[in-house]
């Protein structure tokens, strides 16, 4: 019984080490043509390589502006929504998919 215990334990504990890793490197970058941008780029950066997002949004919380700038990346891929803090990414997720031509990845 404990050998089963602690077979299972060992399992969910690589199963969850898995996911975590598999989920933080592909939420840390989006790729732009055949440019990249990754948390703790500069915005201007952003910008330079990935052009305009076609949605801003402005958010205030406790005095400090955040601001989430949403790119459609195709009908083929998911939507990249980056927020951005203190004038750099500070996270890139994943959303639905998109409507328009393709322009990340």
């Amino acid at each position: 019984m404990n050998k089963i215990i602690f077979g299972l334990t060992i399992m969910v504990t690589v199963a969850i080490f898995v996911l975590t890793i598999a989920d933080h490197g592909s939420a840390r970058t989006i790729r732009c043509g055949t440019e990249i941008v990754r948390v703790g780029d500069p915005t201007i950066e952003l910008l330079q390589k990935c052009g305009e997002p076609d949605l801003k949004e402005l958010i205030k919380t406790n005095g400090f502006i955040i601001e989430k700038w949403t790119y459609d990346c195709g009908s083929k891929r998911f939507m990249k929504i980056l927020t951005l803090k203190g004038g750099k990414v500070h996270r890139v997720e994943s959303a639905d998919y998109g409507t328009g031509p393709a322009r990340c990845q």
